[in-house]
């Protein structure tokens, strides 16, 4: 099956970018050194060509009322303009897919995981009966461009000549940048900030040179794959999936335990009630003579107590981080889990990630 690109493809190709398949996207990995593209996303502020990432456009008078009753947040009173990062969970509390919520008005914009467009459409469509709903998938009718880094309010709001003091996370306004109407999400990175544009791929080019000339620099998937564990944001197929709940991948922020009903509603409840969490999602450290891969089991006084999600080595002689899941008893910051055979070395963990914060949703 032939790779999909986004329009940006030939400008990045201009620019002498490797290239390599990622989530069925031919994507651009590095653009100029990891190092400085790295160091641009946790200094300053970095563009990522984040066309790849899923997005759906729902149309209805019924869309935020079944997304309420499927998904952990509430969204049901979403007024134009807002917007809510919420889970999409199966009848035994499992995590579908972390989804954002954002009312544009005309219609209810999700924006999915990389490739889980289709699981999210079919799993919406399975629960409408009656509901005036349709769900199409829209990734390749427009062009998402994420801004990120401390700096990267700033870059938006210059750019695009608005402030962004009143822009809530996963709000969303539109805006002018470079002569186009741009669609701005803020959607933050774990810690870091970042805003999201959304507008159709013949505005790209233009956007993509304004924010360049603008001194935002681009960034590709290897330095953006090193931010992403630095933060410990957990990602769809690693962290995020059918084999763990939200309350274990440190997403209770995104759970309205005052909402009412929703599949997956009391296997979570009970969970959170009882304090039946068997394990937790940590960013781990890994020692300077560790051999690691995804997959390697952790060791805690002779025990396996967890597995190695993510892993990947930071640049600029940072040492390799990662993520996994780890056994409750274990999962304590500062505790130093062994790396079993055939790999070796140890691996510090030094937080328990929450996405959206430690405190639920009333």
């Amino acid at each position: 099956m032939a790779l999909r690109r986004s329009a940006l493809h030939p400008v990045a190709a201009a620019t002498g970018a490797a290239f390599q398949e990622r989530h069925g996207w031919d994507l651009a990995t590095v653009y100029s050194t990891v190092e400085e593209e790295y160091l641009a996303l946790t200094t300053a502020a970095g563009v990522h060509d984040a066309s790849y990432t899923g997005r759906l456009r729902a149309i209805g008078a019924d869309g935020l009322d079944l997304l309420n009753r499927l998904s952990t947040n509430k969204v049901l009173d979403l007024q134009p303009g807002q917007g809510a990062p919420t889970i999409l969970t199966t009848a035994r509390g499992r995590i579908l897919d972390l989804i954002g919520v954002v009312n544009v008005d005309d219609y209810i914009l999700l924006i999915t995981s990389p490739g889980a467009q289709q699981q999210v459409i079919d799993w919406l469509d399975k629960y409408t009966i009656m509901e005036d709903l349709v769900v199409e998938d829209i990734t390749g009718e427009s062009t998402m461009l994420s801004v990120l880094g401390p700096a990267s309010k700033a870059a938006v709001e210059s750019a695009a000549g608005t402030s962004l003091n009143e822009l809530p996370p996963y709000h969303s306004v539109t805006a002018e940048m470079a002569g186009h109407q741009v669609r701005i999400v803020n959607r933050p990175f774990g810690g870091l900030p970042s805003f999201d544009l959304l507008m159709d791929p013949d505005a790209s080019a233009g956007v993509w040179d304004h924010l360049s000339k603008s001194g935002v620099p681009p960034v590709g998937e290897e330095a953006l794959e090193a931010v992403r564990l630095s933060y410990a944001v957990p990602a769809y197929g690693h962290e995020l999936g059918e084999s763990y709940n939200p309350l274990e991948a440190g997403l209770i922020g995104s759970i309205d335990f005052a909402k009412g009903c929703y599949i997956g509603q009391e296997v979570i409840a009970r969970l959170d009630t009882y304090q039946k969490i068997q394990k937790h999602l940590v960013r781990l450290e890994f020692s300077a003579d560790a051999t690691v891969s995804e997959g390697d089991t952790l060791n805690d006084d002779g025990h396996d107590v967890g597995k190695v999600t993510s892993v990947t080595k930071l640049p600029n002689g940072l040492g390799l981080v990662g993520m996994a899941y780890v056994r409750k008893a274990s999962a304590s910051p500062g505790n130093v889990l062994e790396l079993a055979d055939p790999s070796s070395g140890q691996a510090e963990i030094t937080a328990l990630p929450h996405l959206f914060g430690p405190d639920k949703i009333s």
